[in-house]
């Protein structure tokens, strides 16, 4: 049972899973194609979308859990975009393994939050959540391609090393050194004073989330 089952809210959870969820199936779509272009690749693990863009999927669906104070939002939100994307890949007769993949991140993400409680996204405690998640998860993602391709142990192993630790510490590197920007400019902003009320009320406003949300379906279909 989770530590603040008596402040559920399901509006709240509604809408930040579409706000959230929305950004995300919006970067995978944009950002993430973008990465799996041919001059991109050829770029190796410091460029590639298991090193950004998994960070990234971490850091949006953290931010959902601290607004939500639920990790279950953090698995509707896998949900959400596994299942625009399921509906692409029917339409457009194109391979599930993306849905499978997403739907992955967002179980290890939850199991990493419920395990870790992390009371801030920025901080080494929510780097540590990441980490876990992330290594759970490349873990997996290996061993179900592996299979997949009825490959040998040693291939396993090969991979493992390659994506669970390589591509693993680019990635955490990548979230550490964002991490600390971020840090820095909310001390900056707390030094200054600077009042955000106004737009924290534009960004979780159920207008802003059913946009977000409807944009991620779009710009899903269009780019796919």
């Amino acid at each position: 049972m989770e530590k603040t089952e008596k402040k559920y809210n399901p509006l709240l959870i509604l809408f930040s899973v579409l706000l959230f969820g929305g950004l995300w199936g919006i970067l995978e779509a944009t950002l993430g194609s973008f990465l799996h272009l041919p001059l991109v690749d050829a770029a190796g693990m410091y460029a590639c979308s298991t090193t950004i863009m998994v960070p990234i999927a971490y850091f949006l669906m953290g931010a959902c859990y601290k607004r939500t104070n639920t990790f279950r939002s953090v698995l509707y939100m896998g949900i959400l975009a596994a299942s625009i994307k399921a509906l692409v890949c029917v339409i457009f007769h194109l391979s599930f393994n993306p849905c499978l993949y997403i739907l992955l991140e967002s179980a290890c993400m939850a199991g990493a939050i419920a395990a870790i409680r992390p009371t801030k996204v920025i901080s080494f405690r929510g780097l540590g959540t990441m980490i876990f998640a992330n290594t759970s998860y490349l873990v997996l993602a290996t061993f179900i391609r592996v299979n997949a391709a009825t490959t040998t142990f040693s291939a396993f192993i090969a991979n493992l090393e390659k994506y669970a630790f390589m591509f693993n510490m680019v990635a955490v590197i990548y979230t550490f050194a964002a991490g600390a920007a971020m840090y820095g400019l909310v001390k900056l902003a707390e030094k200054l004073n600077w009042n955000f009320d106004g737009v924290k009320k534009v960004i979780y406003s159920p207008i802003t989330a059913g946009a977000v949300a409807t944009a991620m379906v779009v710009v899903t279909f269009l780019i796919r």
